[in-house]
């Protein structure tokens, strides 16, 4: 039971170091405007991923440039949870003139391409580590901690 429990700290020091210092899994912030842009836009052969690119992603940057100053955007961008949270918002505020936009385009489709390839956001690994390190780490709560008040934080802007 002694060596289980040392196992567990230690794998979870390991992801949590993976996380901290961006290696491997946790390099490319998947739910960052960057990396959308450059997965999405400048395609102008494909033209599902072109009209999620005008519809969603340039709609979405625009939309929390506008909700938050330049300084404020820039750490939602850097911090993985925060940008996860804040698209996830923004996409919500943003859905009228996304469906609009895309049927416009004749490209419908392209909305239930974009949120299966949101779907990988959840990362099961990440979450996985968070639990395990939540029920040890007096650091990750007050990480914790300080996420919910960032969250009401980006709540605030949607209001």
């Amino acid at each position: 039971m002694k060596r289980l429990f040392w196992n567990l700290v230690l794998l979870a020091a390991g992801i949590f170091a993976l996380y901290y210092f961006k290696i491997w899994p946790f390099k490319v912030n998947v739910a960052g405007i960057e990396y959308l842009t450059d997965k999405y836009c400048g395609k102008k052969d494909a033209p599902r991923e072109s009209a999620i690119c005008d519809c969603i992603v340039r709609s979405a940057e625009m939309d929390m440039k506008n909700r938050f100053n330049e300084k404020e955007y820039a750490e939602i961008q850097e911090d993985r949870a925060r940008s996860a949270y804040a698209l996830q918002k923004s996409i919500h505020a943003i859905r009228p003139d996304v469906d609009r936009c895309l049927r416009e385009q004749g490209q419908e489709a392209a909305w239930d391409q974009f949120m299966n390839d949101l779907s990988t956001l959840d990362e099961p690994l990440l979450k996985k580590a968070k639990g395990v390190l939540d029920s040890g780490a007096v650091k990750l709560k007050e990480l914790w901690k300080n996420h919910a008040a960032e969250k009401v934080g980006i709540d605030e802007r949607y209001r």
